[in-house]
């Protein structure tokens, strides 16, 4: 009833004074003249002259939301609004859902149109947090544009997820007085999450060899040949 009361639980306000009607010279035309042609000068600029280096994009497919799955791009504003006001309330950072159809013509999730869409809006964005969107084609969005953008690009599912899953457990080693090394690690699941979260598990000193991972069929490892013949799961078979 809130959310239906309110209308969601964003809005868009100025941060700049308006002393008069005359003040629109300054912030609108001709006074961002010089703006635009200083930026054009040296797209670095814009970082300064406008909002973009605190402004993110969370960028979503909706066909992983939350536990509910497919949920179709307007049912992603409900967390894609929420992720923005966690952003704004705890860190001071200004946010804009986006949730977008990339369906191809068979109604299929397309990867590479998510990848052409955040490409085409990296000008106006200062980072990107891709969210809820759908294995495998989470792995190929996340791994393209991290290549490609010249922005941070962060899958919150895989990289926020796995971060906070490593904290926590150096924190509980901590407790206990053992090494990242001598622990064994058992996962449950092989998505965008655990897979992320084993390789940085890995990368934090873990030892693969007392390390299990599970998904669906069973553990992962070098024999599994229907994780190899999928190459859209290319991560998870990294792992094996």
């Amino acid at each position: 009833s809130l959310h239906r009361f309110y209308r969601g639980k964003l809005t868009v306000l100025p941060k700049v004074p308006l002393y008069g009607f005359n003040w629109f010279s300054l912030w609108y035309t001709p006074g961002v003249s010089a703006v635009s042609t200083s930026i054009r000068d040296d797209n670095a600029l814009s970082y300064e002259l406008s909002g973009r280096g605190n402004l993110v994009a969370v960028v979503s497919d909706s066909t992983r939301v939350l536990g509910d799955g497919d949920c179709t791009p307007p049912g992603g504003l409900g967390v894609m609004e929420g992720k923005v006001f966690l952003m704004k309330y705890l860190g001071g950072v200004d946010g804009v859902p986006l949730c977008i159809n990339s369906r191809n013509a068979l109604g299929e999730p397309d990867a590479d149109k998510i990848i052409d869409f955040v490409k085409m809006l990296e000008p106006s964005f200062g980072a990107v947090n891709l969210e809820d969107i759908s294995q495998p084609n989470c792995f190929k969005v996340l791994d393209t544009l991290r290549e490609e953008c010249d922005i941070p690009v962060w899958h919150d599912d895989a990289q926020g997820t796995a971060s906070v899953t490593l904290a926590g457990l150096t924190n509980a080693l901590k407790v206990v007085g053992k090494e990242m090394k001598d622990v064994r690690v058992v996962l449950m699941g092989a998505g965008a999450a655990n897979s992320t979260i084993a390789r940085l598990i890995l990368a934090d000193g873990a030892d693969p060899e007392k390390m299990v991972v599970f998904d669906t069929k069973g553990g992962l490892h070098k024999g599994r040949d229907d994780v190899k013949a999928d190459k859209a799961f290319y991560r998870k078979w990294e792992l094996c």
